[in-house]
């Protein structure tokens, strides 16, 4: 009995090491980036752009193609993990008419693998720096404001929280940035002119706003010289975040890039360049939702139900083991008792006359004596 005893103890000891190890370990654990953490994203959405070869040719009537669809798949992957931070590689794939003005990207992110927030990347890894969020939104955000980083700026913006509502079935905060900055994209830069003829520029200014000619003759180099281009960004988003997961489960978001003059007056402005809306595609909301379920149910599992089912046995056993033990105690003290009532009643007598009974009118006369 005694062993048994120690086997439910030891196996309650088990369980419930088991359980507090898959609550404090394997769960904070796996609300962090993993070694195969594997995310993809899909877009729709349209462009307009300014078209370079019918800039070059003088073709003003041409020069700008006007919403022209595209389709888009970011992928991101975990390339190397480096204690508390990860590396990932942000890779986005442009499909359809507008894929030649858009062009593909691929870029490092050095993160801490809790926050997201920027660290510094370890030699070799070619990560960007960057301030403020690059890959999405941490393992169940705050109702909060974040800082986010704007990749046609190249500046630290704000993800500001404006709400909390239901979307496609999740409870999930919405989050808003805007930012207008100088273009700091090389890629969008690379397909942008650099500079523009004159006689182009004032074809361009007139056929989209007439009262920019005149002022713009002012501006020009009086040696009929190319115009120099400066180009700003501007960025307007919203993000759906689920609550739980901190997955984006929907997004919406428009870049303009717009042309400026170069002169002695400053930048002016002229007219925009590159104008991108960029949505969720109804599979990449499904599949974002989907994420979502499958990691609220699995830390479900991990996080609740497995500990507490083993925490449950743990305490079967252990008073399995404390009941044993009581039982083992109760029939020993039973056993010496009944021992001990035993005694006076099975001793022998002493003496030859012991066996007698006494008379008792001889035992009466002798007090009386």
């Amino acid at each position: 009995m005694r062993k048994a005893a120690v086997a439910l103890t030891a196996g309650a000891v088990v369980c419930a090491a088991a359980a507090a190890y898959i609550r404090f370990v394997v769960v904070p654990d796996a609300e962090q980036v993993q070694s195969d953490t594997h995310t993809v994203n899909h877009y729709a959405g349209t462009a307009s752009f300014l078209d370079p070869q019918a800039l070059a040719g003088g073709d003003v009537s041409h020069v700008f193609q006007k919403d022209v669809p595209f389709t888009a798949v970011e992928d991101f992957k975990t390339a190397s993990m480096h204690g508390g931070s990860a590396v990932i590689t942000d890779a986005t794939t442009t499909s359809g008419p507008a894929a030649a003005a858009l062009g593909n990207s691929s870029v490092n992110w050095s993160v801490d693998r809790k926050t997201l927030m920027p660290t510094a990347g370890p030699a070799g890894a070619d990560a960007v720096d960057h301030k403020g969020l690059s890959v999405g939104f941490p393992f169940a955000p705050d109702a909060k404001d974040y800082p986010w980083w704007d990749g046609g700026t190249g500046k630290q913006a704000t993800a500001k929280y404006v709400r909390t509502e239901q979307h496609e079935g999740r409870t999930s905060y919405v989050y808003t940035v805007d930012i207008t900055g100088a273009l700091a994209d090389k890629g969008i830069q690379s397909k942008l002119p650099q500079s523009i003829g004159q006689d182009v520029l004032k074809q361009l200014a007139a056929s989209i706003a007439p009262d920019q000619a005149s002022s713009l003759a002012l501006l020009l180099p009086k040696n009929g010289a190319d115009v120099p281009l400066l180009y700003s960004s501007t960025t307007k988003g919203t993000m759906w975040v689920d609550k739980f997961s901190g997955t984006t489960i929907d997004a919406d978001t428009q870049q303009t890039v717009t042309a400026q003059l170069k002169s002695p007056l400053g930048a002016v402005p002229l007219t925009a360049v590159l104008d991108v809306h960029t949505k969720y595609s109804p599979q990449g909301v499904a599949e974002a939702v989907k994420q979502s379920k499958d990691d609220e149910s699995r830390m479900l599992w991990e996080g609740e139900i497995a500990p507490g089912a083993l925490a449950v046995v743990a305490v079967v056993l252990l008073v399995g083991a404390v009941l044993m033990v009581r039982r083992r105690g109760g029939a020993a003290a039973a056993g010496a008792g009944a021992g001990t009532s035993a005694g006076p009643a099975q001793a022998a007598p002493e003496g030859p006359d012991a066996a007698e009974d006494s008379d008792p009118v001889e035992e009466e006369a002798a007090r009386q004596d």
